[in-house]
């Protein structure tokens, strides 16, 4: 897809350097000094393009944000919103990406569980650059499902960014409390099981919370 390819220029690298920093150290944790050797850049050229880490935090935001929700929106078109399984593959348009190239990995999986539980200035963020996406992913939704309160969609919705957030971590906790070998067992298949997780959720919320 051609919205995840980096050119290597100064500020892909300023950025890429600055939501491993994030991702590993937390907002708070992470100074400019340490962005910019890591970049490989003078610290006064990051101040040139972002201001202070407020600015670049918000542009590594920005730009994963723009990768992911790109490929989001691009499957979302791909469904079939009048099949019986379109919930199913609403649910695989929106959980994929993020769990693929566009996701940004391991560093961003962090970051966005931060924001996921983050402060006012992450809200902020959070509504500048994903509620106008999942407001059209709650929209095919009520689309496919017409007998679904709006609000149990919603709060599906956002249910499955927390479910999102602990596959993208990526944990084999599962199989240590399964009592199984983290190493030996076989890799399970989280985009499946995410999308199943889901699905199940939010058909329960749609049967306890009626339109009326």
């Amino acid at each position: 897809m051609e919205a995840v390819k980096h050119h290597d220029s100064a500020r892909d690298r300023i950025l890429d350097a600055a939501e491993r920093a994030f991702g590993a150290d937390g907002f708070t944790g992470v100074g400019m000094k340490a962005i910019a050797r890591d970049a490989g850049v003078a610290q006064g050229l990051l101040h040139y393009h972002y201001d202070n880490k407020e600015g670049l935090y918000a542009a590594v935001i920005a730009r994963r944000s723009g990768f992911i929700n790109a490929e989001r929106l691009e499957k979302l078109e791909q469904v079939d919103l009048t099949s019986p399984e379109a919930l199913t593959h609403i649910l695989r348009a929106f959980l994929e990406p993020p769990l693929g190239e566009s996701g940004g990995g391991q560093a961003y999986a962090r970051i966005l569980a931060g924001l996921c539980a983050g402060d006012a200035r992450d809200e902020d963020l959070v509504q500048r650059h994903y509620d106008e996406t999942a407001k059209r992913f709650i929209d095919a939704m009520q689309q496919a499902l017409p007998d679904a309160s709006r609000i149990a969609l919603s709060w599906g919705y956002n249910l499955a960014i927390s479910t999102l957030v602990t596959g993208l971590s990526k944990s084999r906790r599962p199989e240590r409390l399964a009592d199984q070998d983290p190493h030996q067992s076989e890799e399970w298949d989280v985009l499946n099981t995410l999308v199943t997780y889901v699905e199940g959720g939010i058909r329960a919320l749609i049967a306890q919370n009626p339109p009326g």
